[in-house]
């Protein structure tokens, strides 16, 4: 009754036209009100839509839930459900004019200018994978954001265009939004007169993992804030435990999961590193516990790393900096970035994929529009195969240079140039000795980290298992291996604001994932004041001391 009656309250923002957010804690089935929320509309305002071409605009924050959201709307043709990308160079690649005067006045404010004075006539202006190019007309990801929002401050106009084709936009995982991004959605198409359109956040602020998102939206002038308080997801304990860590947003365990434990393991006895963990699967095991009904959420690599084969891999991340393993992990660095989509090319092709194919084909601009283009993708993909199995990242590297399955993008390339240069500076030469280190590893490392990072084993990284759940996980900490998270001083209540938002964030989506039985490993010591506040969060679960 409860999802119900949060439907009820959005549909009733709806038919007033009125902008709202809807704060939806762990397991509340956010992506479901959302979802009913389309229906809804596309129930009551199908005939309008069709009369006036409008349609209902979907913003998603991954192709992933992009795709999910498409299939349970049955791909319905009155919603654009697309990536906030996609539907911002959507609504600015008709105005090409308008559109370079305003990369002329970009430009100048970018840390390495273009010469866009010996540019004769203005280019064709896309939107592309490979990296900036202004001269060319070439645009990448994060252009497209300053570009619209630069845009529709010059051209009020172009606001009105966008919110009589949009009368309804919702945006998915609100909180991963970048902050500009919010500020044109919010300030200049929900705020835009009469022809302003409905604003639907729905997310949650508490899962905002991502150092670019905007996190909480507090807008009391423009949206109606509101809260789901159920969670279909977690038994009782565990809901118990997420409640103490969040006393603003209480939830109900309402799902079918209605037993389940909770262990929290300080092992304080034990020289810290694995064989806590050790000790406490010994522990977990005599209440049923094992690999194949568990998930490990690591917060750590010690030990890791060997086990699953990619220990000179993860070393030559940290040679590369303080951040190495954490943008290897995050896969925030270019050359993880495209050999990941190395890797899922090849997935989609073993798995006979073809819309999955064709999605990251294009994305490098390979079509796949006659029998011929078929074959020979399929025979480079078979040589790609023989190289990945028993070459290095190098040789994988060099056989997808000439660009005819995936075209490597303009960092990536730039990165390759450098690695060979002469004169370069500390840094720049730290950089190319990564190049060129990185490309001696076997291939088979970067398959196991690939395959580490995307679940394929019982053992996850943080970032790659929101929204995902588990039968029991079994959070593994170990603050040694992180800079950008310390789970102790989180909890200590000694670390800097931004930094402690970021871990208790990431503390709560590992802790949230578990269905039945959530278990905390400690495996290295704790700050002064630290375990004050488990014992409070985990007060009535079983604490291993």
């Amino acid at each position: 009754m409860a999802r119900l009656e949060t439907l009820e309250t959005v549909a009733v923002e709806l038919e007033a036209r009125r902008s709202f957010l809807v704060e939806a804690g762990a397991g509340a089935g956010k992506t479901t009100t959302l979802v009913r929320a389309l229906q809804h509309l596309l129930t009551r305002q199908r005939a309008d839509l069709e009369a006036h071409g409008r349609r209902i605009a979907c913003i998603t924050y991954t192709n992933g839930a992009k795709r999910k959201i498409i299939e349970r709307i049955a791909a319905d043709p009155l919603v654009d459900v697309g990536t906030i990308h996609e539907f911002l160079w959507s609504a600015i690649q008709p105005y090409q004019r308008e559109l370079w005067q305003q990369i002329l006045k970009y430009n100048k404010d970018l840390n390495k200018p273009e010469d866009l004075d010996e540019v004769p006539t203005p280019p064709a202006i896309e939107y592309s994978d490979r990296g900036r190019r202004l001269s060319e007309g070439r645009i990448s990801h994060d252009d497209v954001i300053a570009l619209s929002h630069g845009l529709v401050k010059a051209h009020p106009k172009l606001i009105r265009i966008i919110t009589s084709k949009y009368p309804v936009i919702f945006v998915d995982e609100y909180q991963d939004t970048s902050p500009k991004t919010m500020q044109l959605l919010l300030d200049h198409l929900a705020a835009a007169g009469p022809e302003k359109c409905v604003i639907g956040l729905f997310g949650d602020s508490m899962q905002k993992i991502y150092e670019s998102g905007v996190g909480a939206v507090k807008r009391p002038d423009l949206l109606t804030e509101i809260t789901k308080h159920e969670n279909h997801r977690c038994s009782p304990p565990v809901v118990e435990v997420l409640n103490r860590m969040r006393p603003g947003l209480i939830q109900d365990a309402v799902g079918t999961q209605q037993t389940g434990e909770v262990h929290l393991f300080l092992n304080s006895g034990i020289p810290a590193g694995p064989e806590r963990l050790t000790a406490a699967e010994a522990t977990l095991a005599r209440n049923g516990w094992a690999r194949e009904n568990s998930k490990y959420l690591l917060l750590t690599h010690r030990g890791i790393a060997g086990t699953l084969e990619y220990a000179n891999l993860l070393e030559r991340y940290r040679q590369l900096g303080r951040y190495g393993p954490d943008d290897l992990m995050a896969r925030e660095e270019p050359y993880i970035q495209y050999l990941t989509r190395v890797e899922a090319m090849c997935a989609a092709f073993r798995n006979h994929d073809l819309a999955g194919l064709t999605d990251l084909l294009d994305e490098g601009r390979t079509r796949i529009t006659r029998h011929a283009h078929k074959r020979a993708i399929s025979g480079a993909i078979r040589e790609l195969d023989a190289v990945r199995t028993t070459g290095t990242i190098g040789d994988v590297l060099d056989l997808m240079a000439d660009g005819h399955l995936l075209a490597m993008p303009g960092k990536l390339k730039d990165l390759e140039r450098r690695r060979t240069a002469e004169d370069l500076d500390e840094r720049g030469q730290r950089r190319a000795d990564f190049s060129n280190n990185i490309r001696d590893v076997s291939y088979r490392e970067l398959i196991s980290v690939t395959h580490f990072i995307d679940e394929l084993t019982p053992f996850s990284t943080q970032h790659g298992v929101k929204g995902d759940e588990f039968e029991n996980v079994v959070v593994v900490i170990d603050d040694l291996a992180w800079n950008r998270y310390s789970i102790g001083k989180m909890l200590a209540g000694t670390d800097k604001p931004d930094r402690t938002e970021r871990s208790r964030n990431l503390f709560y989506v590992c802790c949230s994932r578990a269905q039945r039985g959530l278990a905390v490993v400690f495996i290295s010591d704790l700050p002064d004041g630290a375990e004050s506040t488990l014992h409070d969060w985990f007060a009535s679960g079983t604490i291993h001391r």
